[in-house]
């Protein structure tokens, strides 16, 4: 399988956990003056400075890869701002590491108020293929900068890592079947909405316990990677952490699932979790 997108796809594509029910087609600006945008602060009850998140991702019955997610401990700073340092590993492992070895890295610097990034480090190795990097965004006055070119972006744009923490901060306490919630996002120098379709309340076992969890069904990019618009289900932790717990999906080579295996540092008590 080419997987250019091996990360991304499952947890940025996917695990944007709360952001996607479609990607649509690339959003162009419709205006080319340059537009100055408000540093909006967002309130995150989810998410703090230490957090770290482990996952084992599987292909069928093969432990395919892991993927690590951390927050680093303290703040730094970024246009003269506090900001999240974020970084994201993942790497396959066993036969599908002899097959084709993933060896993806993302860095973020999110804003600590507004949850926004400032800069992005994109860093991919999968098979032959590789690719990198650095995006420094504009939220001010509404573009990126990449080696891809300059991109017009909208308000709170967000990159492959920040798109996941921001999305955590949405507030699903009242959410009912149906409500669906946008999320700009850029990826390699194009623009997409994305938004996330909240389905219900499930409980979900994992390696690490048992937990009540709130039911994305995102909708993804035909004729990549996913079968359909539909082919992906994730389960976040219904409580403030709003961690993302498991996604699965059909892909056109089987299955695909990442199951949460470890968590240190998370920033409230963990009452979604039964046992």
């Amino acid at each position: 399988m080419k997987s250019k997108y091996f990360l991304s796809h499952l947890f940025v594509g996917a695990s944007i956990f709360l952001s996607a029910q479609a990607i649509m087609a690339p959003e162009m600006p419709a205006e080319k003056k340059v537009k100055v945008h408000e540093i909006k602060k967002v309130k995150n009850t989810a998410f703090t400075y230490g957090e770290k998140l482990d996952y084992r991702i599987h292909y069928g019955p093969l432990t395919g890869g892991h993927a690590h997610f951390e927050v680093a401990s303290k703040p730094v700073e970024v246009n003269n701002r506090k900001a999240y340092h974020i970084k994201v590993d993942g790497k396959s492992a066993g036969m599908v590491d002899v097959m084709f070895k993933v060896r993806d890295t993302y860095e973020s610097y999110v804003d600590e108020e507004a949850i926004i990034p400032w800069k992005c480090i994109k860093k991919v190795k999968e098979g032959g293929y590789t690719d990198s990097d650095f995006i420094l965004f504009d939220q001010v006055n509404g573009f990126a900068t990449s080696r891809r070119g300059k991109v017009d972006i909208a308000q709170q744009t967000q990159d492959v890592v920040s798109a996941i923490y921001f999305a955590r901060t949405t507030d699903m306490s009242n959410a009912r079947i149906g409500d669906i919630f946008p999320v700009n996002f850029y990826m390699d120098a194009e623009n997409f909405q994305l938004r996330f379709k909240f389905v219900g309340r499930e409980t979900v076992k994992t390696d690490v316990g048992t937990f009540k969890a709130l039911v994305i069904k995102p909708q993804l990019i035909k004729g990549r990677v996913f079968k359909d618009d539909e082919a992906l289900t994730l389960w976040v932790s219904d409580d403030e952490n709003k961690v993302p717990l498991m996604v699965e999906s059909d892909i056109f080579v089987g299955s695909i699932k990442a199951e949460l295996i470890g968590y240190a540092n998370l920033k409230n008590p963990t009452t979604a979790k039964l046992k």
